[in-house]
């Protein structure tokens, strides 16, 4: 079903339309029987919605010096409004009008703006459809982060991101650009020059902007799929070029995670390279406890492989381990994701990080729709099995994501013991902290003092083109740090 927008606001509005008329199957399209029309008239912003024989209409309070982010409030407001008098339906919204990734960062944004946290959820639940639960939830993130991370130093507290693009195999849920590892040495170890000469450039933008850095993040794809010498040169890079280095930046380092993530890329030989170079937060995923589920989103692992990585990690010295499962997997039941749950806390994590499944188009089971999704009622109620869960073996919630195309429009939350949170998470997340990116498709982000707008600069995700271009995108990044009104 499709409906045409006339919109005569100054403000481009396509995404929230199409996001709120999506809740009622209906799409936008250059020409339909439906129309939409959007106007900003008397102190209010109102919808029309015309058909042939019939017409919708709903208003919302805006005023003249509305920012932005109102107006957007009021058009998702008002086009729910006459979608629903059209359908006579009334969708559930599990986070009400909020569709952007990060809903925590609207918290953020009211708490510094003087609403009280004892009244934040209720402030939600008027102005943006918000379940008084979901709001109780963010204010609780909210709060918690601002303990962890000084507002005072917000502006020099940074991460850094270092991007391995490749892994073993592509898991048929995955979106993200990485390519399957390179099986010759010479390439594997070209990756790492390129790695080794980018972070003689950070150190540099370090000094230059007197910035603390306070995590260190190694992800991917999956940095131990290089191979053991390689993985091991990768660390002895980092430690060399930023733990070693004079810098008094890197002197303020909290965190050093590396994302092991597969199991069945890990090794013995890797945990001793993390041990020595100071990794102190691991991630190991299993993402299931069924070998069925993971033989059929192509991990080249099975549930004991997990076991077996998972021990060797306990006898280690790193004392932050995380473990990621994911809800929805295809032709998983309720009882078996029950079972990868409770299989999880046995194991009494640290850090749990519950996602539930996002399949965007470049993933290859949205294209082969082969999976047999779990209801959003389900989704729900195992959400919250893994909430209960995670509480009942002391983890609280300390940062969450959303996610386009996310299952019944739920979210991925990450849980931690008091004092275990991930920093680089929240910052990263949270984007109100500088975090450098290096590496292949590694994002560098840099707050500007308000704390809610950035500049960003997105790194090429091929490798190539990368190590071709480092000295110029180095410049570029560089200059993040030196646009106006950073204050850096």
């Amino acid at each position: 079903m499709f409906f045409c927008l006339r919109n005569t606001l100054e403000l481009d509005v396509a995404r929230p339309v199409s996001d709120m008329a999506a809740f009622f199957g209906y799409q936008p399209a250059p020409s339909a029987a439906l129309t939409l029309t959007l106007a900003r008239e008397h102190g209010c912003i109102s919808a029309c919605l015309q058909g042939a024989e019939q017409s919708f209409t709903a208003s919302e309070p805006c005023s003249e010096a509305a920012a932005s982010g109102d107006i957007t409030r009021c058009v998702k407001l008002v086009v729910l409004k006459v979608f629903a008098e059209l359908t006579g339906l009334q969708p559930k919204l599990p986070w009400g009008i909020l569709t952007g990734v990060r809903p925590t960062k609207l918290a953020h944004k009211l708490l510094d703006g003087g609403v009280e946290a004892a009244a934040l959820p209720e402030y939600l639940s008027e102005n943006y459809l918000l379940p008084m639960s979901q709001g109780r939830l963010l204010t609780d993130i909210a709060l918690k982060q601002n303990h962890i991370l000084s507002d005072s130093t917000r502006l020099t507290d940074t991460g850094i991101y270092i991007g391995v693009p490749y892994c073993p195999s592509r898991c048929s849920y995955c979106s993200f650009p990485a390519g399957i590892v390179p099986q010759d040495e010479e390439s594997q170890q070209n990756f790492v020059n390129m790695i080794e000469q980018d972070l003689q450039n950070v150190v540099q933008l370090i000094g230059m902007h007197s910035l603390r850095v306070k995590s260190l993040y190694i992800g991917g794809g999956t940095p131990t799929s290089l191979s053991d010498k390689v993985f091991a040169r990768l660390l002895q890079a980092v430690e060399r070029r930023l733990l070693q280095s004079n810098c008094e930046g890197l002197r303020h380092l909290r965190e050093f995670t590396v994302e092991a993530g597969r199991p069945d890329c890990f090794s013995a030989a890797k945990l001793a390279a993390m041990e020595a170079a100071g990794v102190n937060r691991i991630s190991v995923n299993p993402q299931s406890f069924h070998d069925k589920t993971l033989q059929l989103i192509g991990r080249r692992h099975s549930v004991k492989d997990f076991y077996n990585a998972y021990e060797l990690v306990r006898k280690s010295r790193i004392p932050v381990v995380n473990v990621d499962l994911i809800i929805g997997l295809p032709q998983e039941t309720e009882q078996e994701i029950a079972y990868s749950l409770e299989q999880a806390v046995k194991l009494a994590p640290e850090n749990l990080t519950v996602h539930t499944l996002t399949l965007k188009r470049s993933a290859p089971l949205f294209q082969k729709q082969e999976q047999a999704v779990l209801t959003t009622q389900a989704a729900e109620k195992m959400v919250q099995r893994a909430a209960e869960m995670a509480a009942a073996i002391g983890l609280e919630p300390y940062y969450l994501y959303r996610q386009h195309y996310m299952l019944g429009h739920l979210a991925n939350i990450g849980y931690a013991k008091p004092g275990t949170e991930s920093i680089y998470n929240i910052q990263m997340m949270e984007e109100r902290h500088p975090v450098i990116g290096v590496g292949p498709a590694s994002a560098s982000k840099v707050p500007l003092p308000d704390g809610h707008h950035l500049h960003k600069l997105n790194m090429p995700k091929n490798v190539a083109v990368y190590g071709a271009r480092l000295q110029e995108l180095a410049e570029r990044r560089r200059d993040l740090f030196n646009i106006e009104g950073t204050d850096l």
